[in-house]
């Protein structure tokens, strides 16, 4: 019996992943059996320039809706973006119950407050050690360490044996929260066996352990301990933990915490409801930071990523209504550079220190710790869970590579390596890749949600490029030829001066007099378009848009 055939004749565990593996972001993943499905976390990915317009990528939304009634829940593992962000459009094509921690509820369900157009997801609170059932399936949440608090893995027991999802992880002996990575229940499901592991791969290529909180903190506070004026700290909100312990730094020397960015109010708020934490005392108003003393302040401000509306890139540009940088400042990056940021995080990096701060980031102090598993804490988690099978999730393909070599060196004997689309087949006896659905990503601009095709991505990319030339058209027939009246406007064309547009104006005039009388509309159209675009093009080697707008004097 061929290969094909007798995995087929058992029954499957089909693994279905629409986002993260082979990118950073946008992690989805279905998980089906009998045609009742789970769908573990719905993140987005942010745009790039290349996207113009768009601000997220999104799942396939089409494809997900196909699955409509058989989804019996979505599962979540923590509240980044990348995991959590396309919840309310995911459950908005395909309603389901959402399981979630307490935090994550919370979070979703402010944002949902501030942001949110469609139906607030139907998310239903959970702890780590809880068990769910659906359908087919029994889900255990497992605690794990990350860079945000209420962080799970997650236990599945399918009729095709255990499936350990690890969720975004790492392992550190001492977390701001104290809340350990549950290693003991990882190796008893080891001990008890387990058929697949499904775990993050975003530092497989990074030797060693991840940097411990207690070692951040040292950093952080030799850092604020010895700044003569004031601190600005700039991190991510989401890491809700170290931002309690960098207003305990300050209230230890003598300084006042100010938080500054929306983000910070709106993950803060989730944590007190969450964990029923009470609001840091004596917090500075934003609109009041300038009337603290420089030596008795410390700012928490989002903008690590020199994302362009962020607190600490507009006061880079001295754009920000309350934040000033004064001479003297030590703005901290308390938080990684991330791939394919590194030239804005630079340029800003510069126009502090042109203001006259002292700039310190992961590079040059302990100022930052990874949320993710590097090649040792990958190792330990596999030794732990001993699985027959191993999917590489979480990250560029070369980081899914990296992971497999290092299962395959700790004795994994059948890891596979799948990218968004591979639908994936698991028994209890064999597993094979049986297909590659072709997806097709949505994306957010704004109160619109569509694929590239409805949101004309290719489109905008091409005008934004180019530039667009409108022609208005006047024609009617003469006895001999066409009588024609042409005005060209111009937005964005490279070099397209008023000399240019005249000759531009006089060539395609030429084109349309040369016409047969009785040409018709669509003929008189397409010679004005490709005249000027012909004409664009050899005088800028840019493929201008052309929108013509002709009228008919004889109609």
């Amino acid at each position: 019996m061929r290969e094909e055939e007798r995995l087929m004749s058992n029954a499957n565990l089909t693994i279905l992943p629409l986002g993260g593996l082979g990118e950073i972001g946008m992690n989805m993943t279905l998980m089906g059996y009998d045609d009742e499905w789970i769908v573990v976390d719905a993140g987005v990915q942010f745009c790039d320039a290349g996207t113009i317009g768009a601000e997220k990528t999104l799942a396939d939304l089409d494809l997900l809706a196909e699955y409509r009634g058989q989804i019996k829940a979505f599962i979540i593992t923590h509240g980044h973006e990348d995991h959590v962000g396309a919840l309310e459009y995911a459950t908005a094509v395909c309603p389901a119950p959402v399981y979630a921690t307490p935090f994550v509820y919370h979070l979703v369900n402010a944002k949902h407050e501030i942001f949110g157009r469609g139906r607030r997801p139907d998310i239903h609170p959970v702890a780590a050690g809880d068990v769910i059932g659906v359908g087919p399936f029994e889900v255990e949440f497992i605690r794990v360490c990350h860079s945000i608090p209420d962080s799970c893995a997650l236990a599945i027991q399918t009729p095709v044996g255990m499936v350990v999802h690890t969720g975004d992880f790492r392992i550190d002996k001492a977390p701001f929260d104290d809340h350990l990575t549950d290693m003991k229940r990882f190796r008893q499901l080891g001990d008890a066996g387990v058929r697949l592991l499904l775990s993050d791969s975003t530092n497989a290529q990074v030797p060693g352990r991840t940097k411990s909180d207690v070692d951040v903190r040292a950093g952080l506070e030799k850092v604020i301990s010895e700044a003569k004026g004031r601190v600005i700290v700039s991190l991510f909100a989401s890491n809700v933990m170290r931002v309690r312990a960098l207003v305990e730094i300050g209230e230890k020397y003598g300084r006042r915490t100010a938080m500054i960015g929306r983000s910070m109010e709106i993950y803060g708020e989730a944590a007190q409801k969450a964990f029923m934490m009470r609001p840091p005392a004596g917090l500075v108003d934003e609109r009041s930071v300038e009337r603290i003393p420089d030596g008795e302040l410390l700012v928490l401000c989002t903008g690590s990523q020199a994302e362009p509306r962020s607190v600490l890139n507009r006061a880079s540009l001295m754009d920000h209504p309350d934040l000033k940088i004064h001479p003297g400042d030590t703005v901290v990056f308390s938080s990684r550079i991330i791939p394919g940021n590194e030239k804005a995080i630079f340029k800003m990096i510069n126009n502090l220190t042109r203001l006259g701060a002292r700039v310190i980031h992961e590079r040059t102090a302990n100022v930052h710790g990874s949320g993710h598993a590097q090649r040792d804490e990958l190792e330990e988690m596999i030794r732990a869970v001993r699985p027959e099978v191993m999917v590489p999730m979480h990250g560029d393909y070369r980081f899914l590579v990296a992971h497999k070599d290092l299962a395959e060196a700790c004795g994994v004997e059948d890891v596979r390596i799948l990218e968004n689309g591979h639908q994936f087949e698991l028994s209890k006896h064999d597993a094979l890749i049986t297909d590659h659905v072709s997806l097709n990503f949505h994306y957010v601009d704004g109160p619109l949600v569509g694929d590239a095709d409805e949101l004309r991505l290719a489109e905008r990319r091409r005008i934004a490029w180019n530039g667009v030339i409108a022609a208005c058209l006047k024609v009617s027939r003469g006895r001999k030829e066409w009588e024609v009246a042409l005005k060209i406007h111009s937005v964005g064309v490279p070099y397209f001066d008023e000399e240019t547009v005249g000759m531009a104006r006089r060539y395609a005039t030429e084109q349309l007099l040369e016409l047969p009388l009785d040409s018709s509309r669509q003929v008189i159209e397409d010679t004005l378009v490709s005249s000027l675009r012909s004409y664009v093009r050899r005088i800028t080697e840019h493929k201008a848009t052309v929108l013509p707008f002709i009228e008919f004097a004889d109609d």
